[in-house]
């Protein structure tokens, strides 16, 4: 078993607190809360133990390698731990509150946490606009952030 605090730190680091959303006509239609960990293939060990210790919640996906391109580099195959069912992540956000966050990173989960709840809330029912603007402040915050920075030498 995982301790929480290693949890913790080691989300800090490797998780990202996020969304999907599906878009109709230009318009989005329903927006999914979404917690993550990718990790290379050779390192999938923790991201079962995750899943573990989250209580079985959540998927974890194959990603395939992938060769360089003009606009990315060379992607070993890798484990992807991925949750997205609201009832899922009310799980992960007990975790997280509990045992909260050290980085800056704590801000987005702050937000994506507000859209867990709203969700979980009203379920079915959800304002599109009330949701997109979660999304605009997750996605600034996220902005922010280096992994989601593009890189060049």
């Amino acid at each position: 078993m995982l301790d929480p605090w290693y949890v913790t730190g080691f989300c800090d680091g490797e998780a990202a607190f996020t969304f999907s959303r599906t878009v109709a006509n230009n318009i989005t239609v329903n927006v999914t809360a979404v917690f993550s960990v990718r990790q290379r293939r050779d390192n999938e060990q923790i991201v079962k133990n995750l899943q573990i210790f989250f209580g079985g919640v959540g998927t974890i996906y194959i990603g395939k390698e992938t060769l360089p391109t003009k606009n990315a580099g060379h992607t070993r195959e890798s484990s992807y731990y991925k949750v997205s069912r609201v009832d899922e992540l009310i799980k992960i956000s007990e975790h997280f509150d509990k045992y909260p966050l050290q980085s800056k990173k704590r801000e987005v989960y702050a937000v994506w946490k507000e859209l867990v709840d709203y969700k979980d809330k009203y379920y079915g029912g959800v304002d599109i606009l009330q949701v997109n603007d979660f999304i605009k402040r997750i996605a600034a915050l996220n902005q922010k952030s280096r992994a989601f920075k593009v890189h060049s030498k």
